[in-house]
């Protein structure tokens, strides 16, 4: 899922192009139609693999591909807490809001693979417990240092 509600809890373009890139299955992206224009750019590193599905289905037809999946790499996002009430797989990639806000994915007393991404230490994270349009010092370390080589490798071991 590409899209949320903030930009400051999306990871930049390029860094789904290359996460997308790196990825050896077939790739649905999920987002509004205003991600539309992103997942294009994101789908133009392999067309034959990613498929541009932002802004093409309503709620119900997105939580039914997200049902279908076998494993999902997400921001913090409402697909997200839909992937684990399906009890699925999930990668989930955090940027200026943090987990322990409670915003994290829940299983209940299942045990379900849930591995996050995030970058700990940085002094100005959390910076809202919502997100913002842009990051607030410019920098937008908080996404820009989370490895897609880190994430890539935990799907292939999520998918074995």
């Amino acid at each position: 899922m590409i899209g949320a509600a903030h930009s400051t809890k999306k990871l930049p373009v390029e860094k789904l192009k290359e996460l997308c890139g790196k990825i050896d299955h077939p790739i649905i992206l999920l987002g509004g139609k205003e991600d539309s224009e992103n997942a294009k750019q994101i789908a133009s590193v392999d067309p034959i693999k990613i498929y541009n599905a932002c802004g093409k289905f309503n709620l119900n037809e997105s939580a039914d591909l997200v049902r279908k999946s076998k494993l999902i790499i997400t921001h913090d996002t409402g697909l997200m807490h839909i992937a684990a009430a399906f009890k699925k797989k999930i990668i989930s990639v955090w940027g200026n809001t943090v987990p322990e806000f409670g915003m994290y994915p829940y299983y209940g007393k299942d045990q379900i693979s849930n591995l996050k991404f995030e970058i700990k230490g940085l002094r100005c994270r959390p910076c809202s417990k919502i997100g913002y349009a842009k990051c607030p010092r410019g920098h937008f370390k908080c996404m820009r240092q989370i490895s897609m080589d880190a994430v890539v490798e935990t799907a292939r071991q999520l998918l074995k």
